[in-house]
């Protein structure tokens, strides 16, 4: 059987395959591993002595991370058998936690196991709270991710974990050596004195020794004309944008100043409906002619996407501003929004403007911070992390080709369809530049906070795992660290090319933004 992207060993996996035929010593608990029911042994049969470790799988079939078709019982299968290969003396018992309501088949194992290991296997938004379920039984624990898998759940779940006063180890890493390294000190679990505190101690202790040395830093001279903060502060507070489709009413918000304004699908969809098909299908020609090839999608998928870009820059005219988030992916999954935005998004970031996904204002205010005090897009993604290689990858479905500006030159892109692989939509695939230096940040204006760090560009992946555009960031100062804030500022970050953590903890101050250095 070959892996998922057909090698033994890519970047975008978690863990290659093992080396040998399913593996020796898992016993009945494989025997039973296609439906991951748990199988405890009873009475006189259960060996005392042996630790005893509920593996729960978080994970459900057919979601857009890693990819719909990803076979999710041969990978848990693949993970139990690599654990019980590593960890010959330790007894994993397996639980598949498919749905919110399964995760009690685990927590039934509390008082029959030595711990859990829970393995955050795709991206199923409904099952994070499962991991603080697990957390809140008192158990030694560990959360371990699927890299471009079960990321965000991991992150965000995780780090709630923490933040609830839970003790538990985090691993996400694509070296199975370091997986199993902090899965043996299960080992420890029933030494006197043992508990989940000191257990996610050791566990972080070990596990920080399996980081690489930092590694070469050094980057292209890259300066930045600054905007001076008092002229920030002026045009931010100055500025004004559109939510389209996060509510049909419109309505206008306050955030330091600026302004948001909710806009409904039916008033867009009245652009839409005007826009003009000869000059949309100009655009969408000069698309496919600058993409480096067109993957998976058509041209009228291409086309409608056009139109969709033209119906968004008039309706941005009529309210007199250049910045849109837009409620893309419900507003398509439900009819009321005829084509994706991504392209058009790209297209705006590159003019200039911004067009942000998501219906996201915290998102959005932080790309009018990076445009105002650098004249730089932003570009907005689901980070993923890589302890072995102190790597984090910003993973998504949109972004600029223009990093460095409107009159900068465009990098290669691909048209391709989304992490969803629905063949209605496309978006844009971009190889960002590497050799530079990038500062990635969010603000939660509710909580008057922000939080940054930095990283070196390192390239592009190109795996079938995740979001489409997959930027490699070589971490600048302490990857560990970075566990820590998703559950207060969620997954997305903002990233801007520049070395400019400074200037911008200064801007946010000035809005008076407290500001967390995460790494």
């Amino acid at each position: 059987m070959r892996h998922p992207c057909q090698t033994r060993c890519c970047p975008g996996c978690a863990v290659p395959l093992p080396r040998r035929d399913f593996i020796k010593g898992c016993g009945a608990a494989l025997a039973t591993a296609s439906g991951l029911a748990p199988r405890i042994s009873r009475g006189d049969e259960r060996d005392n002595s042996r630790v005893r470790v509920g593996l729960v799988f978080l994970s459900r079939a057919g979601v857009s991370w890693p990819y719909p078709e990803f076979d999710v019982i041969a990978r848990e299968k693949e993970i139990l058998g690599l654990l019980a290969e590593g960890c010959p003396q330790i007894e994993f018992v397996p639980v598949a936690v498919r749905n919110p309501e399964d995760v009690q088949l685990a927590v039934s194992l509390k008082d029959q196991v030595d711990g859990y290991f829970v393995y955050a296997v795709t991206l199923a938004w409904n099952l994070t709270g499962s991991i603080s379920t697990l957390g809140n039984l008192g158990k030694p624990m560990i959360v371990a991710d699927e890299i471009l898998g079960g990321s965000g759940m991991f992150l965000t779940g995780y780090s709630g974990l923490r933040r609830e006063g839970r003790f538990a180890a985090g691993v996400a890493t694509t070296q199975p050596k370091d997986l199993i390294t902090v899965a043996r000190l299960f080992m420890d679990v029933k030494k006197p004195g043992a508990s989940p505190e000191s257990f996610a101690r050791q566990c972080d202790e070990v596990y920080r020794k399996t980081f690489p040395p930092a590694g070469n830093l050094d980057c292209i001279e890259d300066p930045v004309p600054l905007t001076d903060i008092r002229e920030c502060i002026a045009r931010f507070q100055d500025s004004r944008f559109l939510i389209v489709g996060r509510n049909q009413k419109n309505q206008e918000h306050n955030y330091l100043g600026a302004k948001g304004i909710d806009i409904g699908f039916d008033e867009f969809n009245a652009f839409y409906d005007q826009a003009d098909r000869n000059e949309a299908n100009e655009l969408a020609d000069r698309w496919i002619q600058d993409a480096e090839r067109v993957v998976e999608t058509t041209v009228e998928v291409i086309r409608k996407s056009a139109a969709v870009y033209l119906a968004t820059r008039a309706l941005l005219r009529q309210y007199g501003t250049d910045t849109v988030t837009m409620n893309c992916l419900g507003g398509f999954a439900s009819g009321k929004l005829p084509a994706l935005p991504c392209l058009g998004f790209m297209e705006l970031l590159n003019e200039g403007g911004h067009g942000i996904c998501e219906a996201m204002p915290d998102d959005t205010l932080s790309f009018l911070m990076a445009r105002i005090l650098t004249g730089r897009p932003g570009y907005v993604s689901d980070p993923v992390l890589d302890t072995s290689k102190n790597h984090i990858i910003y993973a998504h479905c949109m972004a600029t080709t223009k990093v460095f500006g409107p009159e900068s030159e465009s990098n290669m892109f691909r048209i391709r369809t989304l992490h969803n692989r629905d063949p209605r939509a496309c978006c844009v695939q971009s190889f960002l530049p590497e050799g530079y230096m990038t500062t990635s940040f969010r603000t939660n204006f509710a909580r008057k906070e922000m939080v940054i760090h930095q990283a070196k560009t390192v390239g592009n992946l190109d795996s079938q795992r995740g979001c489409r555009t997959q930027l490699i960031g070589e971490v600048r100062g302490d990857i560990g660290k970075l566990f820590y804030q998703w559950d207060r500022f969620g997954w997305h970050r903002v990233t801007v090319y520049g070395d400019v953590q400074e200037p911008l903890i200064e801007f946010g101050k000035a809005l008076g933004l407290d500001v967390i250095v995460e790494a």
